[in-house]
Parts: C-alpha cells; structure tokens; sequence
C-alpha cells in the first residue's frame, strides 16, 4: 500500500496524492503534517489530489477524520484560505457539492475535474488573499491544464 504523498516545497500551495486506499496510521501520520504547516500561522490554499483513490475510509477512518476536523475548525478557518479537492468523476463531484450545501465547511472547498484546474483556482484563491506565488509555484502553474502530480514531483526535484 502506497502511502499518501505531501509536497510543501510550492508553500503557500499545499498538495497531497492520496494512494489507492490508506489506513488510521496513514492517516494519523498525515495529519501530523497538516498540523505542523498550522504551526507556521501563515495561510495556504491544499490540493488533494484523490483520482487514484480506489476505496473509501472505513468507518473507524471516517470517524477520525471528522474529529480531527472539528478539533481545528479554527485553524482551518484561520490558515486555510482555500481547498480545492480533484475527483475526476462528475457524479462524486455532484454529490460532494451537495453535502457542501448541508454541510457548510471552514474554508472555501471546490472539487474539480482535473490536476490543472486544481492548480489554478487554488493560485487564483492565494493571489485574491494578498499572497505571493513564488517561482516554483509559478513553474507549475505554467504547465496549465495539463498540470499534474507527476509535474509536482519533478519541479521537486528540479
């Protein structure tokens, strides 16, 4: 099992490649990163990106996801300016609008399409806040539509 991926190295843009499937260890190991970038006390915008996601949390999962959500309500509110979140399916995209609708959530949340159009409204988001791109950022924007995770990887490497 693949574990889930984070980049912080295009900071202000936070990005995470979820795996096929992931586990509570996962999990916890993941928001251990996500509570370390709330430390910094700058805001970001987070791309998720989820189209190789081939199971959903359990239960036990789900439940811990939620209660860590609710624990940094604030600081989402607060750091988080944005969350764009890639789901390539229509329909998923369409009932996670809707639950959005029922559930109001801290931030701004979108699902998109595609990789690209996460890159871009995310910077759109960041630069509407007042914040600066840095280059590295600017390199993946620069990819466009086509941008992707693998982009991510390589503009790490660079």
């Amino acid at each position: 099992m693949a574990s889930i991926e984070t980049h912080t190295h295009l900071w202000p843009l936070f990005v995470t490649v979820m795996p096929e499937s992931c586990d509570l260890a996962e999990l916890r190991a993941y928001f251990a990163i996500v509570d370390k970038l709330y430390e910094r006390n700058e805001r970001f915008a987070t791309l998720v990106e989820t189209s190789d996601v081939r199971s959903i949390p359990s239960a036990t999962e789900r439940h811990f996801i939620a209660d860590y959500q609710s624990k940094t309500l604030d600081k989402i509110r607060r750091y988080n300016v944005f969350t764009a979140t890639v789901v390539p399916s229509t329909l998923v995209r369409g009932a996670m609008t809707a639950l959005r609708w029922m559930f109001k959530p801290p931030n701004e949340q979108i699902a998109v399409g595609t990789f690209g159009e996460g890159v871009s409204v995310c910077v759109d988001k960041l630069r509407a806040d007042g914040i600066d791109i840095p280059v590295k950022l600017e390199q993946l924007v620069l990819v466009g539509p086509t941008a992707s995770a693998a982009d991510v990887r390589r503009i790490r490497a660079a």
